[in-house]
């Protein structure tokens, strides 16, 4: 993989590899409730800004 430079490398990276990063995402509605990344907070609040600030994730 060659090396990110710009927010473009990114995109470009992103678009080229969705099917892969689909694959091997894990769905928090597959997690068990007691997960320590379910049960950590600072998601919900990272979240809440986002929609505040941007209007979306």
């Amino acid at each position: 993989m060659a090396k990110i430079k710009s927010v473009q490398d990114f995109k470009d990276y992103i678009k080229e590899n969705r099917d892969l990063l689909h694959k091997n995402a894990v769905r928090i509605e597959d997690l068990p409730p007691d997960d320590d990344w379910v049960l950590d907070d600072e998601w919900d609040e990272i979240y809440k800004q986002e929609v505040l600030k941007n209007g979306k994730v």
